[in-house]
């Protein structure tokens, strides 16, 4: 369901048309959400210039049948896309290296209309936590996600809970995105439009789309999962990691979780 929501949200915000280029990760609700898209893209008779990989067999089958010019590939996620960059000369390797460095020409995920990634927690400030979950163990590192903020829309796409604990809460446990690059919650039982994105919210406002307030659906799901979560218990005299921006510039801190 989040995945058919976010290709109508692409069609309806009109950022699905010919010249169009997105990026979209390889988790369940991605490569469901490619599906839809492509869909969609038939239907309309619509291409995109280029797809930004990380690229699986459902990102190639679409530069196979000519649904967009270029897969511009940071990591290839299994062999079909291992396959295409072989035998494919519009099938590029880039390197985050380049194509992600903050400070560089080769910088383009700014140029990419639209990003659909993950979290683990979004605020209702839309800031968004990718590296702890709300019981404050680190999971892992930021790879790309920092960068691919850049996107002229964001699109996190989120359930609303998993296994009872609430995605969407009053604070993240760990800032990685502040609210202010991320534009689009969706979830299955609504999206959110970052108020700044008055754009996006007047695009939209005739859709068929359960278009949300963001703190509605909070309310809502904390209602299903009986409350709000305790915050986790940390020892801040013992931090375990820090967070940078792309700049550099440290925005947080991990710490060790009191047992």
């Amino acid at each position: 369901m989040i995945a058919e929501y976010i290709a109508q949200f692409f069609e309806d915000a009109g950022i699905m048309q010919n010249g169009f280029s997105f990026q979209a990760g390889a988790g369940g609700i991605n490569l469901a959400f490619a599906v839809y898209l492509r869909e969609r893209m038939i239907k309309k008779n619509v291409k995109a210039r280029f797809i930004r990989g990380g690229s699986t067999k459902y990102l190639v089958e679409m530069l196979e049948e000519g649904l967009t010019d270029y897969i511009l590939d940071g990591q290839t996620f299994d062999l079909e896309g291992v396959r295409s960059m072989r035998e494919n000369a519009n099938h590029l390797n880039t390197s985050p290296f380049t194509s992600y460095n903050y400070h560089g020409k080769g910088n383009f995920a700014s140029m990419i209309d639209a990003a659909v990634l993950g979290a683990t927690e979004v605020d209702l400030n839309f800031n968004a936590n990718v590296v702890t979950h709300s019981d404050g163990f680190l999971l892992h590192g930021i790879g790309g996600w920092q960068n691919a903020l850049f996107a002229k829309t964001t699109i996190l796409a989120i359930p609303s809970f998993r296994e009872r604990i609430p995605v969407i809460v009053d604070k993240v446990t760990t800032l990685v995105g502040p609210g202010e690059l991320i534009d689009v919650i969706v979830t299955e039982r609504g999206i959110a439009i970052n108020p700044r994105r008055k754009d996006l919210l007047k695009t939209v406002k005739n859709s068929s789309l359960p278009i949300r307030p963001i703190k509605e659906i909070y309310t809502e799901v904390n209602e299903i999962c009986g409350g709000k979560p305790a915050k986790p218990k940390v020892n801040m005299k013992k931090p375990v990691a820090i967070i940078k921006w792309v700049d550099g510039t440290v925005i947080d801190s991990v710490f060790q979780v009191d047992a």
